[in-house]
């Protein structure tokens, strides 16, 4: 999947290429004055090349009768170059337009015949225009008859799908992680009936479209297409362009041998995507303002982009402001930041997670994370494909919509509850990962619609080992924390853990964890020098003691293996 032309992609000579075109600004500029009259004055400038937008002075631009606002439009276009040299994803040869009125904002769709703009999009929710122009020297045109109070500008990014783990600068799953395959429901505790989770709800997937496929059989999905070619009409979509099809399959797939988590959820495509797998921040939000006013409860967002899109920010809030709740994957380069939208405060980030629980090299981490978002399965899981295939899908792509799907099960267990009460109910009920408590990278923890669904079924006893944390720095002390977490409906009484390291062995009594809680043991982690380079083995081993509790339901997650290695002296 090739970059299109129009992002810069450059940093360290976008200094010396802003120079030229404030130059060439200045030379258009001067020649298309109506009187004649010199627009830009450079002369006697000291160039700083390394601090290039803060040596322009607007003072410098004299007005006239044509360009009245031609101050203002140098201190525009001054600040969106600084913008595009900043960001690698900004759109070089368009800007989005926000008026503060609508009176502003009808007045200048009505005046574009007469400018040298190509309309490319537009918002009557939020007054906006995303417009196109040929060179630099239009725009600062345009912009110099334009009322600086009437209106504020922004740049377009480009939104795209997430890196394919593995692929480029993306890392892989890492050495130790573990394909979900078909075994996705178990893994995120649905072991029973699951065919009517969702009805009633309807979740929007903002993506490539879906395509048919025989896990849709019987359900209408309600379509809407954003994606237009070059000559402004439709563009059929690449029966190869898949990604949608696969997200929305997780969410409301129906195939008996790898069924969605609500399989009777209502499902609305809207296809944002080319078939290059791009779009951008203005149609992005276009989209969200669409799905939040076609009712949807939930609306899946499997794409993402690095830059920060104002406009974007605002869709969301009327989305949350309607009660829609908006999950979005963290994006696959392995980096300490969360693509956007995910990053946005009240979007659900959905980092990724392997079979047992494993965080994947891949998935991208951040403060989102930790302030509400969780980890789902993300590795290897089995999802529908256009022309009846069923392929391995891997990324937060597929993370996002099993919290999409898992929400919608959970509203129409619960009818009347709120999208986001129903997200609530899943974080308080996710189970123990990572750090003791909310990290960055796994959040709240993983996905276990299971605990939800049975939360308020009396006696039931399951004993798990949550975690083995253990982070190595020079001069700190060789302690592990161990989690034990009560994932069942009564209370834990008095435990044993056992904790195996080559020929260490340490055994300790928990004596009490609540419904729902954790307990913390610390433990010497015991690494021997032998074994640093390549790593230890660790074994946890959590038991329950019959003649106090029930007997353990799900004896699968009383042990953990974990490789740890001694970084700070390999």
């Amino acid at each position: 999947m090739n970059q299109k032309p129009t992002i810069i992609t450059f940093a360290a000579v976008s200094a010396a290429l802003v120079l030229m075109v404030f130059f060439l600004v200045f030379k258009f500029a001067s020649k298309s004055s109506k009187d004649g009259s010199e627009i830009g004055i450079l002369n006697e400038i000291d160039l700083e090349l390394t601090d290039l937008p803060e040596f322009i002075d607007p003072n410098l631009v004299e007005s006239n009768e044509s360009m009245p606002f031609a101050k203002s439009a140098f201190s525009a276009l001054r600040d969106l170059l600084a913008a595009l040299a900043a960001e690698n994803v900004a759109l070089r040869d368009e800007v989005i337009i926000n008026f503060d009125s609508s009176e502003a904002y009808q007045n200048f769709l009505k005046s574009l015949s007469g400018r040298n703009f190509k309309l490319l999009g537009n918002s009557d929710m939020f007054n906006s225009v995303r417009v196109g122009f040929e060179n630099f020297g239009d725009l600062f045109s345009e912009l110099s008859s334009m009322d600086p109070d009437s209106y504020d500008l922004e740049t377009n990014f480009l939104v795209s799908l997430p890196s394919q783990p593995g692929i480029g600068n993306s890392p892989g799953a890492g050495d130790n992680a573990i394909p979900v395959g078909r075994n996705a429901l178990s893994v995120i505790g649905i072991n029973g009936d699951n065919s009517e989770y969702g009805n009633g709800v309807k979740v929007a997937v903002i993506d490539s479209g879906v395509q048919e496929h025989e896990t849709f059989t019987g359900k209408e999905i309600k379509e809407f297409d954003f994606v237009v070619g070059q000559n402004g009409e439709g563009l059929p979509i690449d029966p190869d362009n898949g990604h949608g099809t696969a997200v929305a399959s997780i969410i409301g797939g129906s195939d008996s041998r790898n069924p969605g988590v609500a399989p009777a959820s209502e499902l609305l495509s809207f296809r944002v995507l080319d078939n290059d797998g791009y779009t951008d921040s203005h149609t992005l939000a276009e989209a969200i303002v669409a799905a939040t006013d076609s009712g949807a409860d939930i609306i899946n967002i499997s794409l993402g982009s690095n830059g920060d899109s104002g406009l974007v920010r605002r869709a969301v809030e009327y989305a949350i402001s309607e009660g829609a709740l908006i999950v979005a994957a963290t994006g696959n380069e392995g980096i300490g930041s969360i693509s956007f939208p995910a990053a946005i405060d009240g979007v659900v980030a959905v980092g990724a997670n392997d079979a047992v629980g494993q965080h994947v090299d891949f998935a991208n981490s951040g403060t989102n994370l930790e302030n509400g978002g969780m980890s789902a399965p993300g590795f290897g899981v089995l999802a529908a494909w256009p022309d009846g295939e069923v392929v391995s899908f891997s990324g937060t792509s597929a993370s996002a919509p099993f919290v999409s799907g898992a929400v919608a099960a959970v509203m129409s267990e619960n009818p009347g509850i709120s999208a986001s009460s129903a997200y609530e109910l899943l974080l308080t009920y996710s189970n123990e990962a990572g750090a003791p408590g909310s990290d960055i990278i796994y959040g709240s923890g993983t996905l276990d619609v299971g605990r939800v669904m049975e939360r308020d079924v009396p006696g039931i006893t399951d004993a798990a080992v949550a975690s083995y944390y253990y982070e190595s720095s020079a001069g700190s002390q060789e302690r592990a924390q161990i989690v034990i977490e009560n994932r069942g409906t009564t209370a834990l009484h008095n435990l044993t853990l056992e904790v195996k390291s080559g020929n260490n062995e340490q055994t300790y009594n928990v004596s009490f964890v609540p419904v729902g809680e954790t307990s913390i043991v610390e433990t010497s982690v015991g690494l021997s020098a032998g074994v640093q380079e390549g790593g230890a083995s660790v074994t946890t081993k959590v038991t329950v003691n019959e003649n106090l509790n029930n007997s353990d339901r799900n004896t699968d997650n009383n042990s953990l293996n974990t490789i740890i290695v001694n970084e700070s002296n390999p």
